[in-house]
């Protein structure tokens, strides 16, 4: 070891420790991760990692369906883990009052029931740390789940829990629930707690018994179920207070009932819709049959290059209204696609706002990813928002995709007048995708460069 490494003082290398972290909470249980792995360098480095709460405050058994090995074999160790006590010598390093995350990563797969989960396990860990839970992650794939997570986890005693996440692959049926109408959680008094996460493969979520009138967070952002209009309405209804929602696979409301009455939802202010599979998002579903007037974010996370948004819609009264308040619009790309899946539709929309400036008043940002031969869209986008032409100025992020072919010539000397564009406006950052050179033409790397 380096002896300028050897003199740090343990409180500047406990930073760095809990700065070396694993993005995914469950990949802390990893050996060759840390926190373990820095208890394996030096005396010293084992000393202080085992003397930092922060490295040891949280453990999420991560998924039998991710592991590299066979799922069972896997799913073994952890049995033998929880058995051993390694829950308890884990959570100890944190001291006696230091708040801790705890739970098993949901199988994010269609077929969940297939994946054994350790929920049984869970029943005495829970009950002796749950006054300093202060996030819990469970999975439910079997009936006998249900009946282990009402009676199993003690209740009225989470005073620091502030978010839980429950992934169910039941279909809540009566037989299931054991004739009642609905499973009450054990969580109901839990006065701290404000995020819920859902991972519902067919259950309605409404069939859960949560402190909703508490959530300030909802999200259900892997769910098999399609939301229907009326149990989009009844979540907004019983979560009167909900500020950021994200949600994925709502139904198209063609289907809704004429009679249904539109409700106003003041809170939220933060909306993010997952379009998952070919679907048509109607703009209607942000004020039919809920209104949100004081929405401001809006993120459509396109998963696929086939997605479809209507245009002429935006401009009718009732959607302008509706938007009146909105300051961002995000557009989102696949985050594992080898180029930016832009739908057709997503530029005509963006064209259509760069055009028809005032269909939404108060729109300040748009961020997207961008084909490159799309640009001259930005630019009057831009320029409709110039402070010369007294409007709004318009920030914006976008990540544009450069093709070459054979072209190069005409691609780059227009971009290299971006950075001018940039210096007059209110621009936030414009990115390209570096491309390289190798025997058979030009490829994309990985990394990305800033224009200006």
């Amino acid at each position: 070891m380096a002896p300028s490494i050897v003199r740090l003082p343990p409180e500047l290398l406990s930073e760095i420790f809990a700065l070396c972290l694993p993005d995914k909470d469950s990949d802390r249980l990893d050996p060759g991760n840390v926190p373990t792995l820095l208890c394996e360098v030096c005396s010293y480095w084992r000393q202080t990692a085992l003397s930092t709460p922060r490295l040891w405050d949280t453990l999420i058994f991560p998924s039998s369906r991710a592991a590299k090995r066979d799922p069972r074999i896997t799913h073994l160790k952890y049995q033998k883990f929880i058995a051993s006590g390694g829950v308890e010598r884990w959570f100890n390093r944190c001291g006696p009052s230091h708040l801790l995350v705890f739970g098993e990563e949901g199988p994010n797969t269609a077929h969940p029931s297939r994946h054994p989960t350790l929920l049984p396990l869970f029943l005495p860990i829970v009950a002796k740390y749950a006054r300093r839970l202060k996030h819990i992650s469970v999975t439910i794939n079997k009936a006998r789940h249900l009946e282990m997570f009402r009676r199993g986890f003690p209740a009225g005693i989470y005073d620091n829990l502030e978010s839980v996440a429950i992934c169910c692959s039941l279909k809540m049926t009566r037989a299931e629930l054991q004739a009642f109408s609905h499973f009450q959680t054990p969580f109901i008094p839990a006065r701290k707690f404000k995020h819920l996460t859902f991972a519902l493969q067919v259950a309605n979520p409404i069939k859960f018994l949560v402190p909703w009138t508490q959530l300030t967070r909802l999200t259900m952002d892997d769910v098999g179920k399609r939301l229907s209009p009326s149990e989009w309405k009844a979540i907004f209804k019983l979560c009167p207070n909900l500020e950021h929602g994200s949600f994925v696979k709502f139904t198209s409301l063609g289907r809704q009932d004429p009679a249904m009455e539109v409700m106003e939802h003041q809170a939220l202010t933060s909306l993010r819709l997952i379009m998952s599979g070919p679907s048509h998002l109607h703009w209607k579903i942000l004020y039919d049959p809920v209104r949100f007037p004081n929405l401001q974010d809006l993120e459509l996370d396109c998963r696929d290059a086939d997605q479809r948004f209507g245009i002429s819609i935006l401009q009718k009264p009732a959607s302008r209204k509706a938007l009146s308040k909105l300051q961002s619009l995000t557009f989102s790309a696949p985050s594992n696609a080898h180029y930016h899946a832009i739908a057709s539709s997503v530029e005509r929309t963006v064209q259509h706002l760069a055009q028809q400036f005032r269909t939404l008043p108060s729109l300040t940002h748009i961020t997207l990813p961008y084909h490159n031969f799309r640009l001259y869209d930005i630019a009057h986008l831009l320029l409709a928002r110039s402070p010369a032409r007294g409007y709004p100025e318009v920030g914006l992020t976008a990540s544009v995709h450069v093709v070459l072919s054979g072209a190069a010539d005409v691609y780059y000397p227009f971009l290299a007048n971006i950075s001018e564009l940039g210096g007059h406006f209110n621009l936030a950052s414009l990115t390209r995708a570096t491309l390289s050179r190798n025997e058979e033409g030009w490829e994309e790397s990985d990394d990305e460069v800033g224009l200006f």
